[in-house]
Formats: C-alpha cells, structure tokens, sequence
C-alpha cells in the first residue's frame, strides 16, 4: 500500500471512529500535554472572561515603538491596527523581522512584501534573515537580536516592543521570545521597553483592547500586500475574525469592536513570565525537530 493510499484510508478511519468517542480529538502521538503547565503557571489563568477587564486604550503610550515579527505579516496580522493608530498621533515604527524562508526566490518575494506592508503602516522594516523553524539561540544570533533591537528609532531604542505572546501557537513566534529572555540575561539588550504580547493564532488572556474600526482598511490593505500568504488562508478574514471575537471580552467601547488584544506588561515583568515558561526543559516548549533536538 502506498503512502497516499494509507493516508487516504486512515482519514476515513478517523472520520469513522471519532464521532462515535466520547471526545472530539485525536492526540497526534502519547507525548503528554505538558505545555498546559507551562502555560497555567506563567500566567496563571485563561478564564479572561472571568478573571480579566481589559483596558481600552486607543494606543500604546510610547512614541518609539518596535515590532518583532518572526515571518512577515505577523506585524501586520497581530497588530496592524494598533500600529497605525499609533503612526497617526506620531509615533515612530520599526519592524524587525527574524526569519527568511529556506528558498532564496520565495525569501526574496516575502521581503518585498514585508516591505510593502510596512510603508502601507508607515514603519520603516529590517531583517535578521534567521532560518525559519530553526531558530538558533548562539553567541551570535543573540548579539545581532540585540543590536538590531537597539539601534531602532536613530539608536535610542523602543520604549514599546511588540512581540508575538509567549505561548502563541508557533514554534518561531514563542522562539522570538526565547530570544528575547536569552538576550536580556546575556547582557546583550540595552532597552527596556513595554512590552505589547500580541495575538497571530491564539486568543490570550489580553488586558489591554484597542479598538482598530477606523483602522480596519488599513490593516486589511498591510496584510494584503502579503500575496504569497493570502494564496494559502485568507489572513484578512481571519484577523479581523479573531478581533470580531475579542469584543466579547470588552466590557466597554463598542460593542461590535473589532479589537486587538494585547497581554502588556512592564519589561522586567513579562521576562519573569518568560523565566517560568521557558524553564528546563526548554525543548518541552517547542514541536519543530530543531527546537526538540535541544541543540539550537
């Protein structure tokens, strides 16, 4: 039986088994879902509903404003609105992108794209050119994130960092926080902004809201400059879902939204969230082989 047709006969399996279990999923191996620890004991609770009031800000207090983003679009996925709201009262914008592709071609197409995304935002783009899903944390990817970091708004450094939050739903966006942690404890990161946890693929417990309605064509216009990325997912309609979805957690403003959400904390105490999540065995955190080899 060839590879296709198995695959082919283990859906309809599937398809025939799970509806007749009790629960609705299926463990992709026996690997025990450890990461929920990890996540329970940096933040301490998801019930945001509950728990939680956000704070609807218009934008963040910070006038030189910095966005990790691992691959491009996330900058424009998890916080074009903020970001050109932000631009409007006259902050300064920078993005710094971590990853490039491994084929030469289609890392170059993604560059321009990041590019045109960022003029659309009115944020000036930079890159690091990491390889992506094998993110090294070396003696020299340390300094060069520090140093890209640092030398953003003319030298002086951000006040505010957007960073994609620590347990979002990808190894490379929770690796941009490893990178974080690493360099600060390296001594290899001057600043000290505040930080903006931003939402790509994972509703989080936010604290703040801002309300991006007068932004929203806009971001739709930055993320569509991200055509390579649009051929796979509408990335529109699933941004502007996941902000739609936030307003549910608004208990003031309007109510329809559409909000992003942002877990903000002052610098040294989102690192101390970072020091809990990527505790040893750091390799726990991640899915991708080079990040589970532990040798990166």
């Amino acid at each position: 039986m060839n590879q296709a047709t198995f695959r082919r006969w283990k859906t309809h399996l599937l398809n025939w088994l799970l509806p007749r279990r009790a629960f609705k999923f299926f463990l992709r191996d026996w690997e025990p879902l450890g990461d929920l620890d990890r996540v329970a004991d940096a933040v301490g609770s998801l019930r945001q509903s509950g728990r939680l009031r956000p704070l609807i800000m218009p934008m963040p207090r910070g006038r030189r404003i910095a966005v990790i983003a691992p691959h491009p679009d996330d900058e424009s996925i998890g916080a074009g609105g903020t970001l050109l709201a932000a631009r409007s009262a006259g902050a300064t914008i920078a993005a710094l992108f971590l990853t490039d592709e491994p084929d030469p071609g289609v890392a170059s197409v993604r560059r321009g794209e990041a590019v045109a995304a960022c003029e659309t935002l009115g944020a000036t783009s930079h890159f690091l050119g990491l390889p992506e899903c094998a993110i090294p944390v070396d003696v020299g990817t340390l300094t060069a994130f520090g140093t890209a970091l640092d030398s953003l708004s003319g030298g002086a450094g951000p006040d505010t960092l957007f960073v994609p939050f620590l347990a979002d739903d990808h190894d490379d966006h929770r690796r941009a926080n490893e990178l974080l942690l690493r360099a600060v404890d390296g001594g290899r990161l001057r600043a000290r902004p505040e930080i903006w946890a931003y939402q790509v693929y994972t509703s989080l417990p936010c604290n703040v809201f801002v309300d991006i309605g007068a932004h929203v064509s806009g971001k739709s216009a930055a993320i569509r400059h991200h055509r390579s990325q649009l051929a796979k997912r509408d990335w529109v309609s699933t941004a502007l879902g996941l902000n739609a979805y936030n307003a549910r957690f608004a208990s003031s403003g309007p109510a329809g939204g559409p909000y992003e959400g942002f877990f903000v904390l002052p610098f040294d105490a989102y690192l101390d969230l970072c020091r809990r999540y990527f505790r040893e065995p750091v390799t726990a955190c991640y899915r991708a082989p080079a990040y589970r080899a532990g040798g990166m």
